[in-house]
């Protein structure tokens, strides 16, 4: 058995000041944040790819190319950024990279040459992969535990914002001022959504301000700690942990010896492989199956939109059915989301599919930010995140690629749309067998008998 050590925390302050507690104030940095980082998405970045190739000649091969390393990049680079939020905090890293991911779309106005795209593009993806996808699920579950899943729901809410709002505005002044101009608005829009407010706001954890995460006093911990105590004969089995007090965490060489961490890990990078490759692939297919691209992008917006009132919901049922059994039904409803596609010929049909899809989106986005929290605790989680990261970014950036070399060789997408069905079905089970891990504690010394 491995014998662990205990750090004691000495909490010198309430944790609510004035009935205020600060960890709301993480709440809206990390939601700018996100709304930040959707800049830099597959549904933004489709918008310059004809204008940019009509006026470059470029072909598309060629234009998503360092979006692909980029991420691939930046899944690497979480394994250095994780741990050295869990480190040094988030605070000037973050800083550092809403400053270069705003200057490099600022750049991209000025672009010319391949080489200059390339670079550029590289270095934006790689920040939004390494960083801006990993911070939120790393700081909003160190400030919350009894309240993380209404709390991480609440940060997301940017994210989906962003999605829906981004899209349309990057449209509209493409179509009245031309993509240079679309490339340097949002590096202006990054600059003032995210710089000041994670510069002056954000703090990695409540412990830098003497607080206890979910607003707790040191007295009202104790109280409830000594009353799960109490209760825990009776509890109910696959109940999340009430609060902070009763959260244990493991270290990175702890989570990777449990049999949960390749099950969790396998699942989520193979959804993202299934969501990428949806969502590259959205607009070509259903005008292959008849549809206008009118119809195409209101499903796509539908979908954003069906997202905000699920994410909501599944962060508050997280706090009350286990996480797992949230996600084991989750994938399967994204199974059921292909199927419509694979059989949709309709505008109705093309709706429902953006609505389901947009539905099971939502609750994976926020429950998949809680899972890795919930099973493994607070005090290592940027160093676990990290360790997850180069796969799960590798297969989100392999997934449009995947379908398109499933396309071209067999000119339809049925047959990788029904991989993706079986694959998402598949992978349901793995969320049953993932069962939370004890952790390893340390045995008593013999008593030597004399």
């Amino acid at each position: 058995m491995v014998h662990m050590q205990q750090q004691v925390v000495t909490v010198t302050k309430k944790a609510a000041l004035g009935g205020f507690y600060y960890g709301w104030v993480i709440v809206a940095v990390t939601a700018l944040i996100q709304f930040a980082g959707g800049t830099e998405t597959f549904p933004v970045l489709g918008l310059f790819l004809n204008p940019m190739k009509e006026d470059l000649g470029w072909g598309a091969a060629a234009f998503t190319a360092p979006m692909t390393i980029g991420t691939i990049l930046g899944g690497f680079a979480g394994m250095l950024v994780g741990p050295a939020i869990d480190k040094y905090g988030a605070k000037w890293i973050m800083t550092g990279a809403a400053v270069i991911l705003g200057g490099t779309f600022f750049l991209m106005g000025f672009v010319t040459q391949y080489w200059q795209h390339f670079v550029l593009q590289i270095i934006a993806r790689g920040i939004t992969a390494g960083a801006f996808f990993l911070v939120v699920g790393i700081v909003i579950p160190k400030w919350f535990v009894a309240m993380r899943g209404r709390a991480t729901a609440y940060s997301g809410l940017g994210g989906r914002l962003g999605h829906f709002v981004t899209p349309i505005m990057v449209q509209a002044i493409i179509i009245t001022l031309g993509w240079r101009a679309a490339w340097a608005s949002l590096g202006i829009l990054v600059w003032a959504a995210a710089i000041i407010p994670v510069f002056f706001f954000l703090k990695s954890k409540p412990e830098d301000m003497g607080l206890l995460p979910d607003g707790l006093t040191p007295e009202e911990a104790a109280r409830l700690k000594a009353l799960e105590q109490e209760k825990q004969a009776k509890k109910r089995p696959g109940r999340r942990v009430l609060s902070a007090a009763q959260e244990v965490s493991f270290g990175l060489g702890e989570a990777m010896r449990t049999r949960s961490f390749y099950l969790m890990l396998i699942a989520t990078s193979l959804l993202s492989l299934v969501i990428s490759g949806l969502h590259f692939h959205w607009m070509a297919y259903l005008e292959g199956q008849g549809l206008s691209k009118g119809v195409a992008v209101a499903s796509i917006s539908i979908s954003s939109l069906a997202g905000i009132p699920s994410s909501f919901v599944a962060g508050f049922l997280a706090e009350r059915i286990h996480v797992r059994y949230l996600l084991a039904l989750t994938y399967v409803g994204f199974a059921l989301s292909v199927a419509i596609l694979i059989f949709t010929t309709t505008p109705l049909m093309a709706y429902t599919y953006g609505i389901a899809l947009g539905i099971f989106s939502g609750v994976t986005f926020t429950v998949s930010l809680v899972v890795w929290a919930d099973y493994y605790g607070r005090g290592s989680l940027g160093a676990i995140r990290g360790m997850t990261s180069p796969i799960n970014q590798v297969t989100n950036a392999s997934g449009p690629l995947v379908a398109a070399i499933a396309f071209d060789m067999t000119g339809s997408y049925s047959a990788i749309l029904w991989t993706f069905v079986a694959i998402s079905g598949a992978t349901s089970l793995f969320w049953v067998l993932a069962t939370p891990p004890k952790k390893e504690t340390a045995e008593p010394a013999p008593v030597p008998v004399s």
